[in-house]
């Protein structure tokens, strides 16, 4: 199926609607008229062929394959936005330049703040962005292509350096009215391994923290579904698909508003860490890991003491 390539104005026009809850507010906030975006909102859906909004006489709400596609954009406009920068900054002949790779929840849900606190003490610093699972950004490290990567799982290679920088959670989320929502106890392991999970794919630092989780009690992941997407996982497990393994900051909104509700679990830690890695044959960024890592540091979102540079780049 052949589809035209939406127009980014289109897609931030989608973005900001889910941002702001309407279509008259992100109208108001773009400076068009709503009969205007209301019409290219239509298109959208038309070229996509998915349909991405609920229109009631309550308002318009995202439908769960209008949230993933939101998703997607968002990305997307990040990209375009890097690319842009990067661009005017090689215009300008800036040397300084940072090439990182990070996995996919520390780009969606840690990087951001990091990077702007980057460009704000560095604004001539290009940093370079690319983002994948643990498994490929460690590979990219390998390969020379990035200076350093930031991955979220429990084991790194052999033969790449690393450093702990902080710590987070995963998460079980179900429905409110799933049977382990109603439970007064936690969920044994053996409940967990054996119930379809709706988890990430193999690679990622999510997915190998919970393989071995459970592998430490003898157990193994029996996965329902498997998708490269938090934010495509979250609309199954809205959708009533089972229950989800996810970062617990990727589930902030919906266990906020008990659209889904976090399950405990009986002797079982879900914690990893995240961590920074670097080749010993790659060059390696000094000063711009420094800047990175001092953003890092200041971030209370994660958990954990993270070390002072020098260390890390000795």
């Amino acid at each position: 199926m052949n589809l035209k390539v939406p127009d980014l104005s289109d897609l931030h026009l989608l973005v900001t609607v889910a941002a702001t809850g309407s279509i008259g507010q992100a109208a108001s906030e773009l400076r068009l008229a709503q009969p205007s975006a209301s019409r290219r909102l239509a298109s959208l859906e038309r070229s996509l062929r998915v349909q991405l909004l609920h229109r009631g006489p309550r308002g318009t709400t995202l439908t769960p394959n209008g949230r993933v596609v939101v998703d997607w954009a968002a990305t997307l406009l990040r990209a375009t936005e890097q690319f842009t920068n990067s661009v005017v900054a090689l215009g300008q002949e800036r040397n300084a330049l940072l090439n990182v790779a990070v996995s996919m929840t520390i780009a969606e849900y840690y990087a951001p703040n990091w990077l702007a606190k980057v460009r704000s003490t560095a604004p001539d610093m290009t940093v370079t962005l690319s983002m994948a699972n643990s498994s490929e950004v460690m590979s990219m490290v390998e390969s020379g292509r990035v200076d350093i990567g930031l991955v979220e799982c429990p084991q790194i290679r052999p033969s790449l350096r690393s450093h702990v920088i902080g710590a987070d959670e995963l998460a079980i989320a179900v429905l409110p009215d799933h049977p382990w929502a109603r439970s007064n106890r936690g969920v044994s392991i053996e409940e967990l391994a054996s119930a379809g999970l709706l988890v990430r794919e193999q690679g990622s630092g999510t997915r190998e923290t919970l393989d071995q989780a459970l592998s430490a009690s003898g157990f193994t992941v029996r996965a329902s579904l498997e998708l490269a997407s938090n934010t495509a996982l979250k609309s199954a497990a809205l959708a009533g698909m089972g229950p989800v393994v996810l970062p617990a900051i990727a589930l902030t909104r919906e266990l906020e508003n008990r659209s889904l509700v976090e399950v405990e679990l009986e002797d079982l830690s879900l914690s990893r860490p995240l961590s920074l890695v670097w080749s010993n044959a790659a060059k390696f960024s000094s000063e711009g890991a420094v800047l990175l890592l001092n953003a890092a540091r200041g971030d209370r979102q994660i958990r954990g003491r993270i070390p002072r540079l020098a260390k890390v780049a000795s």
